[in-house]
Order: structure tokens, then C-alpha cells, then sequence
């Protein structure tokens, strides 16, 4: 029997799509429109010179879930359809993603990334940060072609990318809430980018201006709960599931929201609650350069209450995002949406 998710086999529609592989119109669409962006993919990131060419490559081949090309398809398909122009869009926000995954990656000093070594840990830092600005200037050599709007749109998100990357490297000012500040990181570095993909789609699937901003707060809400759930996951997903290293974030002292709760407690007025809290933090922010130590930190954080407040905290953010696609007219398509939202929250690697 073929599996409904794939169309030979080779392409499959990521966990959280199961309405869209099983409706016998939509499905095959959006498959065969994933085909078509894998394929453009491939083509954006060729390079005449051998090492750019390989190194652009390197992390488009190791694969990944394409989310944001779906999110992009799917909110054409809520009140408009699938254009030509959509799946230039769908490239250019995956292209997009991959360039920042190559910086990100050298300034967390990730090793791993989507099952394989990073880029920086192969050609070093200077390539990979030269191979994300080269496939950033793909992104916006195929954007400019889709129109002045869409361009701006563009330039937008890759200001906020930026803005991100730049408040979570300086963290949050003296006296601003390190939670706030952390959930702001994070609309920038992620919400942005997924807000913008619903937006292309919405706008050159040709739908009304209306439905356009709504996927934009539609994108913003679920992408923070996307990132939420994927910190979490970098504390209590398996390694041979999420393709990254357990503990990435604490090993490179990143504060994510369940350290950030742990430290919100270990201040509170709860004498218990906060010695609880104290004796975690004490093994995360101890040496964790040796693995068996840095092994105990991420089994303390991901045992304390706070991992589940966290869970409590990205579930929100989806049940918001879910909120917002109320106005719209009941669809396989919205039910996809609703579906992803869902499903964000409820992955473990």
C-alpha cells in the first residue's frame, strides 16, 4: 500500500500534517508542490566555485522537515491557491532558514545539526558564516522577483532574524524580565520568519488582505511555540529524534525558559520550592565540559516541576495561535493549521 504522506516513497509530509496526507486532493498537492520546492532548493544553493558549492549543500542534504515551505502552501491554500509565486516564496523563507542555521550554529558552538556535524566543525567558522551569507543572498535574489511587497517583507524578517540573534547575545537589560526578554528573542529569531512564511502564502496565493494578517499572527504565535518546544526538546528529546546533542543549550550556557523558570524560583519567596530549584542550578551552572556532568544537569532540569511549567508555557502560545484562525472559513487546510499548532506542543524530539 503507497503511504499516503509520501508520494514515491522518498517525500514525506512532516509529523503533524496527518489531515493534509489524508485527503485525497490535498495531499497529493502539497506533496507535489514540496517536490517542486526540494527541487528549486537544490538549484538556489548551486555554486560555480566547488567549496561554496559543497558547503552550501551540506546542510540542505541532511534533509529536515521543510515547515516552513508547508506553512507557506498551506496558508495560500486557506483562501487563495497555490501559485507559481508561492513556491518561490516557500523557497526563499527555507533558504532563509538554512543561512541563519549556518550562523546560528557557530555562535552556539552546536555540533551537531539535523543528524550530522555542523558546518563550522568541518570548514570551520569563516566558511559556515560565508556559506549563510552567500545562501542569504540567494533568498534575496529570488524574493526580489516576486514584487516590491514581498521584498519588504524580506528585508523585515532578516532585520528581525538579526535583532534576535543580537538580543540574545547581549541578554536582557539591567531590571528588564529575563522571560519576556527570552520570549522576544525568540519572535524574532523564529516568529518572524514563520509569520513571514504564512504571510507570502496568504498574499501571492492571492487571499484577502484580512486572512494575510491573520496568518501573520497565526505564524508569530506558533512559531514561539515552535521554539519553545524545541529549547524544552534540547533538554528531554533523544539525540537520535531531535539530530541535535542533549544539553546544547546548557553546555554553551544558554538560558532557556526552563532555566530561566528554575532561576525564578530559586529567587521566590518559597523556601522549598527555591532550594529545590538552587540545588539544579548548582549542576548547571557548574563544569559542563565533561559529558557525564553535563548528562546529570540535563536530567535534574528536565525532572524539575519547571520542564513542565515550560511545556505549560509553549502550549499557550499554540492555543493562541490556534485562536487566531477562528475568522477563517472551515477548510482541510485551516484544520492542517490547527492540527500543526497542535502538534508542536505535543513532540518530544
Amino acid at each position: 500500500m503507497t503511504d499516503p504522506s509520501s508520494v514515491d516513497g522518498s517525500l514525506r509530509l512532516p509529523a503533524g500534517f496527518e489531515l493534509i496526507a489524508q485527503d485525497p486532493r490535498l495531499g497529493p498537492l502539497m506533496l507535489r508542490s514540496l517536490e517542486r520546492i526540494e527541487q528549486r532548493l537544490g538549484e538556489a544553493v548551486q555554486a560555480t566555485d566547488r567549496l561554496a558549492d559543497v558547503t552550501a549543500r551540506h546542510l540542505l542534504a541532511a534533509g529536515g522537515k521543510r515547515v516552513r515551505p508547508l506553512l507557506t502552501l498551506l496558508a495560500a491554500e486557506v483562501a487563495g491557491e497555490i501559485t507559481d509565486e508561492v513556491i518561490e516564496a516557500a523557497v526563499v523563507v527555507e533558504l532563509t532558514h538554512l543561512a541563519s542555521l549556518y550562523h546560528d550554529d557557530v555562535m552556539d558552538s552546536a555540533p551537531l545539526r539535523r543528524g550530522v556535524e555542523t558546518a563550522h566543525t568541518v570548514w570551520g567558522n569563516t566558511v559556515a558564516i560565508l556559506t549563510g551569507d552567500m545562501i542569504f543572498a540567494r533568498a534575496s535574489a529570488m524574493v526580489s522577483a516576486l514584487g516590491q511587497e514581498p521584498l519588504m517583507i524580506q528585508a523585515t524578517t532578516f532585520e528581525r532574524l538579526v535583532i534576535g540573534q543580537l538580543q540574545e547575545t547581549t541578554g536582557p537589560a539591567e531590571g528588564e524580565d529575563p522571560v519576556a526578554h527570552y520570549l522576544q528573542v525568540l519572535a524574532g529569531k523564529t516568529g518572524s520568519l514563520i509569520a513571514a512564511s504564512g504571510q507570502y502564502g496568504a498574499l501571492l496565493g492571492g487571499a484577502p488582505r484580512d486572512v494575510v494578517d491573520l496568518m501573520v499572527v497565526y505564524g508569530e504565535k506558533v512559531g514561539l511555540a515552535f521554539q519553545l518546544a524545541d529549547d524544552i526538546i534540547d533538554l528531554t528529546g533523544h539525540p537520535d529524534v531531535s539530530g541535535k546533542t542533549r544539553g546544547t543549550d546548557l553546555r554553551e550556557g544558554v538560558d532557556t525558559l526552563p532555566v530561566l523558570l528554575l532561576r525564578r524560583h530559586a529567587a521566590g519567596a518559597d523556601p522549598e520550592a527555591a532550594a529545590s530549584a538552587q540545588e539544579v542550578l548548582r549542576l548547571i551552572d557548574g563544569d559542563l565540559t565533561d559529558d557525564d556532568a553535563l548528562a546529570t544537569a540535563v536530567a535534574a532540569v528536565s525532572s524539575h516541576p519547571a520542564a513542565a511549567e515550560a511545556w505549560q508555557i509553549a502550549n499557550r502560545w499554540a492555543d493562541e495561535a490556534i485562536a487566531a484562525l477562528e475568522p477563517l472559513q472551515d477548510s482541510v487546510a485551516k484544520a492542517a493549521l490547527t492540527e500543526f499548532a497542535h502538534a508542536v506542543v505535543h513532540r518530544r524530539g
